[in-house]
């Protein structure tokens, strides 16, 4: 017999067996126990979760010699054909090669004539989405009624395509991706059935490269054994999964956040002459800029599949630094991820990103800056931007040098303009150079305001703008283009 690779091998054949879809497997085993099978069913999720291992354990449940049954023999002939993909009466279709309307009409015949020796005739259709909106429509009517003893099992990774006529005629279950920990304690139980050894972390590494998918770790497993033979190790699966180095990664890092700038591009440098693409180096930094910003916000969630000694490292990065300086560098190097695949200088994409972030450790954000002050009078920063208590400015004809004029501190309480300001005692120098005290509220006086209030407003926002940094670059106080 030909060599069978371990997705199919080690594929489940009972409900116990399938892996994290208990919410599935239970209902489908109630209800044949019950005698309430349904003649539709809409299996939706992920590729490689178990969407038609699941339909093909249903039919072996409906048609074991010792069922209906929720717990198929597995021994009987109906259980090892149908494990086998040949019994006539489960017939498995490729809806992306069998889409159109002339597809669909045959089946509808064939589905009026009685199974040949099992006790159920079962359709599973792959990939259902696939088929054209006539084909559709020529399902409706036999899904609505269809013959006695006849299910139908679809399996889609993109139920929004399929029409809603369709999904309200069928029993939708939605499966869900293998959480890390489920999928390792998988991997290891079965390769140390094969005889073969396996680190910890080389799991974690295919857990974290099948993206939740047991299949597309159990084809890695295939690979893996094939490159390192019955010894499977961490710097292995790093060589065939073309993981990033992770020192290498933290090291970035830590040049990123100490405003290493060159430090920072000699790492990119690097990593390119060992053979990795701008994509690949992209894609581990934020996936690893991801996993700081976790561990800096205190959270725990979605870094199962993270060995210890990794977590070590992110927690004494993360010692050093916020979280919303982590977020700021994530943002940056997620927007040159997406920007490397569509430009013709990719290397130059990232190497700008890098810079960029590097930067940021001397960006001066406005609670750093003073208030300004202006002669006669202090104008201070609105309320939030200003690090500092209000400061005192003496007034106009006042101060060290005025005789007997003493500064008196000013609240941050905001200034009323001068239509709210009352009547005021004129000061020794607002007199008129003919002698007469200029009146309170007089045109001539609030004019002088308003031009002096308009000049302190200017100054402000320029020096707003001076010190201007990229974190800042849509805050709601720059000045208007």
């Amino acid at each position: 017999m030909s060599y069978l690779v371990f997705a199919r091998k080690w594929r489940p054949q009972s409900f116990e067996d399938v892996l994290a879809q208990e919410h599935v497997t239970v209902t489908l085993r109630n209800a044949i126990d019950a005698g309430r099978a349904g003649h539709a069913y809409l299996f939706a999720g992920p590729r490689g979760v178990g969407k038609t291992t699941t339909a093909r354990i249903l039919a072996k449940a409906l048609n074991c010699e010792k069922g209906p049954t929720s717990s198929p023999c597995q021994v009987c002939d109906s259980c090892r054909r149908i494990a086998a993909g040949t019994d006539l009466d489960v017939l498995e279709i490729d809806g992306a090669s069998n889409r159109g309307i002339d597809e669909v009409r045959e089946l509808r015949e064939k589905a009026r004539y009685s199974s040949a020796s099992g006790r159920w005739k079962i359709y599973i259709i792959d990939e259902i989405h696939m088929l054209t909106r006539e084909a559709f429509n020529a399902l409706l009517k036999i899904l609505e009624e269809p013959p006695d003893l006849v299910a139908f099992v679809f399996a889609t990774t993109e139920p929004r395509k399929v029409p809603p006529t369709i999904i309200s005629r069928c029993q939708r279950f939605d499966f869900r991706r293998i959480p890390t920990p489920v999928m390792s304690a998988y991997l290891a139980r079965e390769a140390e059935s094969e005889g073969i050894e396996i680190d910890q972390e080389a799991i974690l590494l295919v857990c974290r490269a099948s993206g939740g998918s047991m299949r597309d770790a159990l084809s890695i497993m295939d690979q893996l054994v094939s490159f390192s033979g019955g010894r499977i190790t961490r710097e292995s699966a790093e060589g065939l999964l073309r993981v990033v180095e992770e020192e290498l990664l933290s090291s970035l890092c830590s040049d990123i956040f100490s405003g290493r700038a060159a430090g920072a591009l000699d790492k990119v440098g690097d990593a390119l002459a060992r053979g990795y693409s701008v994509e690949e180096l992209c894609d581990a930094l934020a996936q690893y800029l991801r996993n700081l910003m976790l561990v800096a916000a205190g959270s725990t969630a979605g870094l199962e599949d993270l060995p210890d000694r990794e977590l070590s490292e992110l927690r004494s990065i993360a010692a050093s630094v916020d979280d919303l300086a982590v977020l700021n560098v994530l943002r940056i190097v997620s927007a040159a991820a997406s920007e490397v695949r569509t430009s013709s200088l990719p290397r130059v994409v990232v190497e700008s990103a890098v810079l960029s972030a590097s930067e940021l450790s001397s960006a001066v954000g406005l609670a750093d800056l003073p208030p300004v002050e202006r002669k006669g009078r202090a104008r201070e920063l609105p309320a939030g931007l200003s690090g500092s208590e209000p400061g005192t400015a003496p007034a106009e004809g006042t101060g060290p040098d005025a005789p007997g004029q003493a500064q008196k501190p000013r609240t941050g309480r905001a200034q009323r303009s001068p239509a709210q300001a009352g009547p005021a005692a004129p000061g020794p120098d607002e007199s008129r150079q003919d002698g007469a005290a200029e009146q309170p509220g007089s045109p001539a006086g609030a004019q002088e305001q308003d031009d002096q209030a308009e000049a302190e407003k200017k100054a402000t926002m320029d020096l707003l703008d001076l010190f201007d940094a990229p974190s800042y670059e849509n805050s709601s106080d720059r000045r208007p283009e």
